[in-house]
């Protein structure tokens, strides 16, 4: 057996051969690749997240080194769309990272509140919402943290309006006791 592969498995289950964890140097060059040869930047993304992802592809190939992956992501291009299909995948939600959200309301609102005069409009941006999930969760924060009425009043109207949004907004409010 190739001694970088260990077994894993239980009593009259077949062992399957497990790659040992590639260094993070290998690691690292791949999201190299990936930001020369493509484009994308993933270096701002949680890394066993996109371990765990790039381990998904490798089994699919049979893959069991990161080496032997950047190898077949030369040899075979698409493979880099399904790669990114994987990276990409839409992970939305109300209120999807709790700490954040908190940390705006209680530390970063306060302070950008106080200093802008109450006549002027503020405006926000959302950045990567795909169904709208953050857009109106910034929303609801805002709503909650100025006052309805300072709200509606500060609030630039240009956003576009959400679709599909109303069922998963009344699920969020429920399971925040809304």
């Amino acid at each position: 057996m190739d001694p970088g592969l260990l077994m894993t498995g239980h009593a009259g289950v077949t062992l399957k051969a497990v790659p040992r964890e590639d260094s993070d140097q290998e690691f690292e060059e791949l999201l190299l690749m990936l930001k020369e040869t493509r484009g994308f930047d993933f270096t701002g993304y949680k890394r066993p997240t996109l371990m765990r992802r790039v381990r998904r592809r490798m089994d699919a190939r049979a893959l069991t080194s990161l080496s032997e992956y950047c190898d077949y992501l030369e040899l075979e291009p698409e493979e880099f769309t399904r790669l990114f299909d994987s990276l990409l995948i839409n992970v939305t939600g109300f209120f999807r990272d709790p700490l954040a959200w908190q940390t705006l309301r209680e530390q970063v609102l306060p302070e950008l509140l106080s200093a802008k005069s109450a006549r002027r409009p503020l405006r926000v941006w959302s950045a990567g919402c795909a169904t709208g999930e953050e857009a109106y969760t910034l929303a609801i924060v805002l709503a909650e943290t100025m006052g309805v009425e300072d709200f509606t009043g500060r609030v630039s109207r240009r956003g576009r309006p959400g679709r599909g949004a109303r069922g998963r907004l009344r699920r969020a409010a429920g399971r925040r006791g809304r």
